[in-house]
């Protein structure tokens, strides 16, 4: 499950929680306390229950062993279903703070929500995907005779159970995000499509609360008791996110409204090293206009400068990678927020300059408009 990490001072990160197991392809993976309990339910119940009963007259301590074994397997299908997530939000240039495997699975926290129904969309499924993906591999190898052939299946079947859980569509599991990426899309606003897939997330949890009275009242107390945490965690996330979409603004509101102002001019001539120096290490997500002879020649962003390699980048100068005019609209500060958006789409581009006249005012953020309407 992605999750958005709101950005707060590191020493109160509230995502850096657990004992940090090391790092996949830059992301860092921790592990907090609660995955423990997980470890040892999944290990008690293979090696009580199911193994005893797919493959009997064994010794204990081989069940157990194999309980061990398999549970070690299945955090590890946790970790690769967030990192499926992870992988695509990279793709899609949205950093990765951290993932952090818990009491309830795993969580893949981005810096930040996507900026185009696609890319939620696309984020958010990857993992189920990847599930399902396990799940066929290891029904594959049920055929195994004896243990291999009973872990395998169990896998499977965990694998399929948490793909098709996280298909629900209760915000924030990926099936929300996947329905929010389609009222999105359809309605054409990310707030709107927050709200109204928070609500449906709201609904998953009461049906949640309604599914473990029926468990309790049929004696299963345990099962009952884990889908009232699940529907807690579901409505105070789905709850929060609602609260936080609240107000904002409307399509025909001014693009005045959203603009990035005092944003340095960049001469053509600049090498690389310098612009990232001065300015691509303090803002990694902002474009900069790029002047000639004071005359606007074309817009560089962190999308560029990435595509040359570092040792070049002394060599390299700004003209010789930057978007060229054509690239590009050029908006006015006094269009409406829908029509900016609509321009940026016709162009497959995130950032645009603004003017009023002739005088340069500003640069818009696509993430701005986007968050804010």
């Amino acid at each position: 499950m992605a999750r958005f990490a709101n950005r707060v001072p590191a020493g109160a990160d509230p995502t850096a929680n657990g004992w940090r197991a090391g790092e996949i392809g830059g992301v860092e993976v921790r592990v907090n306390p609660s995955l423990l309990l997980i470890a040892l339910l999944v290990t008690f119940t293979l090696a009580v229950g199911v193994f005893p009963r797919e493959v009997p007259r064994l010794s204990g301590l081989i069940y157990w062993l194999f309980g061990a074994l398999t549970a070690a397997v299945f955090i590890g299908s946790i970790l690769w279903h967030e990192m499926a997530h992870a992988l695509l939000a990279i793709r899609y240039r949205i950093p990765v703070k951290r993932i952090v495997l818990h009491l309830f699975g795993g969580v893949a926290y981005i810096a930040r929500d996507p900026e185009r129904p696609a890319h939620e969309f696309w984020i958010a499924i990857a993992g189920p995907l990847s599930s399902l993906t396990l799940a066929f591999v290891f029904g594959a190898l049920g055929s195994l005779p004896d243990l291999p052939g009973a872990a395998c299946r169990w896998l499977a079947l965990i694998n399929l159970t948490l793909a098709l859980f996280n298909l629900l569509p209760g915000f924030p599991l990926d099936g929300g995000r996947v329905l929010r990426a389609a009222l999105w899309h359809f309605g054409g606003s990310y707030r709107k499509a927050t709200r109204q897939a928070s609500r449906v997330g709201q609904g998953m949890a009461a049906l949640f609360v309604g599914f473990a009275l029926l468990l309790f009242l049929g004696g299963y107390w345990f099962n009952a008791l884990w889908f009232v945490l699940i529907a807690s965690f579901l409505y105070g996330t789905a709850s929060l996110s609602y609260r936080m979409t609240l107000g904002g603004l409307t399509n025909e509101a001014p693009l005045r409204r959203v603009l990035r102002y005092n944003v340095p001019l960049i001469d053509a001539r600049l090498p690389l090293a310098l612009l990232a120096w001065r300015y691509m290490d303090h803002a990694p997500d902002q474009a900069f206009p790029v002047l000639r002879d004071g005359v606007l020649v074309g817009m560089i962003s962190a999308a560029q400068t990435d595509a040359v390699p570092r040792l070049e980048w002394g060599r390299v100068h700004v003209d010789d990678v930057m978007l060229p005019l054509s690239a590009f609209p050029i908006l006015l500060v006094s269009e409406t927020l829908e029509r900016a958006k609509a321009q940026l789409d016709a162009y497959n581009v995130d950032h645009a300059p603004v003017f009023e006249g002739t005088q340069f005012v500003g640069m818009v953020n696509r993430r701005d408009i986007v968050y804010r309407t």
